[in-house]
């Protein structure tokens, strides 16, 4: 199995994906994320559309989904590169 890739911030609206042969990819604003932990309103296992990014000091990454802000490590992104 493949380690998860790299993902970097970009701006607001893109992020930058890197998998483990080191190819790159750009993905932007809305993208498909698969849920894996639950959260108060989205159920683990579920399939959400990431609709910003945003920088945060403590988790790195932020994913609005909605009208919430969620850590970037409680979704997947399913990227095939």
């Amino acid at each position: 199995m493949d380690p998860p890739p790299l993902i970097y911030h970009l701006d607001h609206n893109s992020v930058m994906v890197i998998n483990s042969t080191g190819r790159m990819r750009q993905l932007f604003v809305p993208f498909k994320a698969k849920v894996l932990e639950p959260t108060i309103c989205i159920k683990e296992g579920s399939w959400v559309y990431i609709e910003e990014v945003q920088p945060h000091s403590k988790h790195r990454l932020l994913y609005r989904v909605g009208n919430n802000w969620w850590p970037y490590y409680i979704f997947r992104l399913e990227i095939h590169f």
